[in-house]
């Protein structure tokens, strides 16, 4: 599935130029008007290009609208200036946007900071809190809570302390032992390797049931990884 981009703009070339060259870049252009509301039933995209000319304040607004709303506000939005107005840069940094680009520019620009945030969502970080952070999904390590769009997914300590080893190592597959000695620290000898099987099932389910999708991987005799696909 190709990386999907919205585009606000009231021009019909400015769209047409702007979803070829993503187009050609390997990306999804969908056409995205300031008085409707992002598709629903449908995966969050990757970001938002705003079209910002001279006198329209509708691509602050609609920039401040998607980072208040808590569905829409991990969702990268970039504003594209044109010659003459720049007056709209300061009002788009306040509405939140994550970069604003003057125009005329190298459409390269454009195209290395999409793939710069294809690369962060797909990499897990480490808050100044110690939380595991993975696109929308926030593991709390000091109140052992697990969020999702900051909705709680709420798991034994079991669960939860598979999880974070699973998290703080993603694309890693992690052995039954391995992750026996995450879980169950002071029982580690004592615990039968396939009673990791039993709870890394039921911490796959709670996980689904919120986020909509498996993001624990099996590999058959070797153990498990974080892995999910956005």
């Amino acid at each position: 599935m190709r990386p999907r981009v919205l585009i606000y703009s009231r021009d019909p070339d400015f769209f047409l130029v702007f979803g070829h060259i993503l187009g050609v870049a390997g990306f999804e252009s969908q056409l995205l008007a300031a008085d409707k509301p992002l598709p629903q039933g449908e995966a969050a995209p990757l970001a938002v290009v705003m079209d910002c000319q001279p006198r329209d304040r509708g691509a602050a607004k609609l920039c401040a609208a998607l980072k208040a709303n808590v569905e829409t506000r991990a969702v990268a939005v970039a504003g594209l200036i044109a010659p003459g107005a720049s007056g709209l840069h300061l009002d788009l940094v306040k509405a939140g946007a994550d970069e604003v680009f003057s125009r005329p520019f190298p459409p390269d620009q454009l195209l290395n900071w999409l793939q710069a945030r294809i690369a962060a969502a797909k990499t897990p970080f480490q808050n100044k809190a110690g939380d595991l952070v993975h696109g929308d999904l926030v593991l709390e390590r000091r109140s052992h809570r697990i969020l999702f769009k900051e909705q709680q997914i709420a798991a034994p300590p079991i669960e939860f302390n598979l999880l974070c080893s699973l998290m703080a190592h993603p694309g890693t597959v992690l052995s039954r032992e391995s992750l026996i000695k995450a879980a169950w620290p002071d029982r580690a000898g004592e615990t039968d390797i396939r009673g990791v099987d039993v709870h890394v099932a039921r911490l796959r389910k709670r996980l689904a049931t919120v986020i909509g999708k498996d993001v624990i991987r099996t590999v058959r005799s070797a153990g498990y990884a974080f892995a999910p696909d956005w």
